[in-house]
């Protein structure tokens, strides 16, 4: 199996629904496609009513007669199992295939992904209807690999039907053998929880106002199960398609929560697809009218997400228009530039296919509204003119796919942590606060960073890569991880760490030991006391070595110990003057505690004292650019709406132009350079 998509070039596509089209239509769209540089079309994952419009009635004629013409015309195609969009009469005919809320009430037909991941007559039907695709479809060359499903936990990411309570208990019994295990591990004895049958195990309901399941550690496994399902629910499909796929990938779109991708590209998935909508970031539904003033470099974020999952990956959906629903977010159309700028930073950082949503913006429905590269009337616009510029760019670097992004630090992230803090508020939030401080902080810096999914996999060479390795709040760290991060900072890693580490096991559960557990000897401290800081309540600062920095939202007073040393000392509040960050020194690296979390101001003040520093010191640039590295290229993307002057100390080539520049040079509003 693969874990990179694997292309031999930078390679357009988009995604195309024929079934929406008069077939007069068809021909001349793949031509035009073609003449932008559109090189893969992807087809039919919503056209399941199509292939069986009657239960176990199959007609594949439709699709025979566009496959025909999409190898005539020499178009390549991802074909899609469409099991995210059940056909009406299965869904009234068998109900017990439907979702439903927290009550019991079910999620009828009418939309997408009403149905459940569990139901055994639901996976009945989707086994079926892939197994007849792949044997019938498989035959067609012009098919080079297949998407599983659509955007699986997306409209919704938890499941309540009936058939999802027996396979939650199915999973626990499983997971734990007995009751008597299962009650010691999720501490059922508090409250009078004890299960004494396992039919008395649901999954989350009602209990109290409203608070829904009481017990945190059953919350956990209870994400834990739907990510168990959502993986088996897409094995199930790869597995058969497998059968006859031949050299073909297998893929799915993401990334959404409560969905463990690692463990999907264990299961039969080669690589991820990201869905790419930047525009999000200036969606008008949003209450502060985006995301802070990074706007829609915010993705990158994200990007960086989906690159931890597959070094080298694709872009299934990229947007090319304004986007949204008849009744649900509604954002304003793309600056010119800004179709080719989000495509750069999709390449930027690693995917080698690019396929834009979607070719001709849909006439009814619910997307009427979330506008493809094509207007409602087929006529020239803005987009397409765009497109045309990034063929050009394709065509000039094509070459780069398959070199791996290149980073130097680390942020390091993990399922156990972020699926127990989506209902834990004491470090929860602290995670997605310091995650957020990192990034605008190397963003802002231009220093290239990666995250790097930590599991009991992970071994010292996952690792060693890295100059810094940043651990923000590793609520739930286990005896495996720490060691291994031990052998990292021995080995002459860097290691930072923030407040909330080491006091939960893998159950969610508070042992009784010292905080910070396992990273205590790791980093030389040990926690004294800890508090929030109350509402209204000034920010603490550390004084640093004679640097104030922020210590903001959570505080642990630590003391040193384990041969660790205390070089931070708090200011103000009844801890003024205590230990607030803790330095230890293992072999030939350094492991630091700090009892705080991570403001941008936090982070920049950590880099400077490690001395992190951007991989093109040759290279002066303004905070609104992003600098990426590929391979030996540089990628430097403008996000404003203005010109910026940037300062090259050596001469160097734009890929994208051909042309040699140095010294002070201008970017275009939402420009791209790719130096070499």
């Amino acid at each position: 199996m693969r874990h990179s998509i694997e292309m031999e070039k930078l390679t357009l596509g988009v995604c195309y629904y024929p079934e929406h089209w008069d077939r007069a239509l068809w021909k001349d769209d793949l031509q035009r496609m073609k003449q932008y540089g559109i090189e893969v079309i992807r087809l039919a994952e919503f056209s399941w009513a199509l292939m069986e419009p009657e239960e176990g009635k199959y007609d594949f004629s439709f699709w025979d007669e566009f496959l025909a013409l999409a190898a005539e015309e020499n178009m390549k195609v991802v074909f899609c199992t469409p099991t995210a969009t059940p056909p009406a009469w299965l869904s009234e005919k068998y109900p017990e295939t439907l979702n439903a809320d927290g009550d019991g009430n079910l999620m009828y037909h009418g939309m997408r992904g009403q149905h459940n991941l569990t139901s055994p007559k639901y996976l009945e039907f989707c086994e079926k209807i892939t197994r007849h695709m792949a044997e019938h479809f498989n035959k067609y060359d012009c098919i080079i690999g297949w998407q599983l499903d659509n955007e699986v936990n997306c409209e919704a990411n938890e499941y309540y039907s009936k058939s999802d309570h027996e396979a939650f208990r199915a999973f626990l019994k499983e997971r734990f053998g007995t009751l008597d295990n299962l009650n010691e591990k999720m501490g059922t004895i508090f409250w009078s929880q004890t299960y004494t049958d396992w039919d008395q195990i649901h999954l989350a309901r009602r209990s109290t106002a409203g608070t829904g399941l009481a017990n945190p550690h059953m919350q956990l496994e209870q994400v834990r199960f739907i990510s168990h399902s959502a993986v088996h629910y897409l094995a199930l499909q790869a597995s058969i398609v497998r059968e006859t796929a031949g050299d073909r990938f297998i893929t799915t779109n993401g990334i959404f929560e409560n969905l463990d991708y690692q463990k999907l590209m264990e299961s039969g998935v080669d690589f991820i697809m990201y869905d790419s909508y930047p525009n999000f970031a200036y969606a008008m539904d949003r209450p502060d009218g985006g995301e802070g003033d990074l706007k829609d470099r915010n993705f990158s974020f994200n990007l960086a997400r989906t690159r931890a999952i597959s070094p080298l990956f694709g872009i299934m959906e990229q947007q090319a228009g304004p986007g949204g629903w008849n009744f649900r977010i509604h954002q304003a159309s793309p600056k010119p530039g800004q179709l080719r700028l989000w495509t750069m930073q999709s390449v930027a950082h690693g995917a080698d296919f690019v396929s834009f949503f979607r070719w001709r913006t849909c006439s009814f429905g619910t997307e009427i509204y979330w506008h493809g590269l094509n207007d409602y009337s087929n006529r020239p616009n803005r987009r397409l003119e765009e497109l045309s510029l990034v063929k050009a760019d394709f065509e000039a670097i094509k070459d780069i796919a398959g070199h791996p992004y290149e980073a130097a630090v680390g942020i390091l992230c993990d399922y156990d942590n972020e699926w127990d803090g989506q209902k834990d508020v004491w470090h929860g939030p602290l995670r997605n606060f310091s995650t957020d401080g990192w990034f605008r902080s190397l963003q802002k810096k231009h220093i290239p960073f990666d995250f790097v999914d930590f599991r009991e996999e992970t071994n010292l060479k996952d690792l060693e890569k890295y100059e810094l390795l940043v651990y923000p709040h590793a609520t739930i760290l286990t005896k495996e991880r720490a060691e291994i991060l031990t052998q990292y900072v021995a080995n002459g890693g860097k290691l930072v760490m923030g407040c909330r580490t080491g006091y939960k096991d893998i159950y969610g559960r508070c042992p009784m030991q010292p905080m910070p557990g396992e990273a205590a000897e790791l980093c030389g401290v040990t926690v004294e006391d800890f508090t929030f800081l109350a509402p209204g309540e000034p920010m603490e600062y550390v004084n640093w070595n004679g640097k104030r920095i922020p210590a903001p939202v959570f505080n642990d007073v630590l003391e040193p110990a384990f041969g660790g040393k205390a070089e931070g000392f708090f200011e103000g509040n009844y801890y003024d003057g205590k230990p607030a960050l803790v330095t230890k020194n293992t072999g030939k690296g350094l492991a630091i505690y700090f009892g705080g979390c991570f403001a941008e101001e936090t982070a920049d003040a950590f880099l400077e004292a490690l001395s992190i520093q951007t991989p093109a010191p040759w290279l002066v640039l303004p905070e609104g650019c992003e600098l990426a590295k590929r391979g030996d290229q540089y990628f430097v993307l403008n996000y404003k709406a203005q010109s910026c002057e940037i300062t090259l100390k050596k001469k160097v080539t734009d890929r994208l132009t051909g042309n040699e520049i140095e010294g002070t040079y201008e970017v275009a509003p939402y420009g791209v350079l790719v130096l070499l």
